[in-house]
């Protein structure tokens, strides 16, 4: 047989099995009164329905995924895991020696792979912080390849260690310079102009 791995989103409160039992959840020839206080959750499913589950049940199975911040919650232990797991394989499972079998190029994947998801894990749980404290996020402390597709976006982004805090980089905005502007571009040195306009009459900035 194989292993089979499932998701399932629910509506769910929690019931004890008596109450339960008084919302027709519990079959009448499958009712046991001695059980009445024990806890648990009346479950709806996405078809409508509906069960009770005992408290242990249920809360190994689902996680409350009601608002954005659980459902990050959800996400970060989930990823948490994962790359613990995979941190384990490459360096201390069999003393790395497992990892050290695979072919190269696997080797390669996978030590990339862990590098991504830590970036990941460092950039939601950053995103989590704020969450919870009800706070304009900010990333920071990102890797010059987690910068780049932020600037492609046209965001603007700084160092923390540059001193003033004008100072940042962002990306040129595509743009036609005209021969009328040029003589007048404080950006330009002069000997740049000369050579620009004995080139041609304008300037094209893209992607820049």
């Amino acid at each position: 047989m194989k292993q089979y791995t499932g998701t399932k989103t629910v509506k769910a409160e929690p019931m004890t099995y008596g109450e339960a039992y008084k919302r027709g959840l519990i079959r009448e020839n499958a009712y046991v009164e001695e059980y009445s206080d024990n806890k648990g959750y009346h479950v709806v499913y996405p078809d409508n329905y509906e069960s009770w589950s005992p408290a242990e049940v249920f809360e190994d199975a689902y996680q409350v995924s009601e608002t954005p911040l659980d459902r990050l919650n959800i996400e970060l232990s989930d990823l948490n895991l994962k790359r613990k797991k995979l941190r384990n394989f490459i360096y201390f499972q069999n003393d790395g020696k497992d990892f050290q079998a695979l072919p190269l190029g696997t080797r390669a994947f996978l030590v990339a792979q862990l590098d991504t998801m830590e970036a990941y894990f460092n950039l939601a749980a950053l995103r989590q912080s704020c969450m919870e404290g009800n706070e304009e996020c900010r990333p920071s402390g990102l890797s010059f390849e987690q910068i780049l597709p932020m600037l492609r976006e046209g965001f603007s982004i700084r160092r923390s260690r540059w001193n003033g805090k004008s100072l940042m980089v962002f990306k040129q905005v595509p743009a036609h310079i005209t021969s009328e502007k040029i003589p007048n571009m404080q950006s330009l040195p002069e000997e740049a102009k000369r050579h620009i306009l004995a080139a041609g009459d304008h300037i094209d900035y893209v992607a820049q």
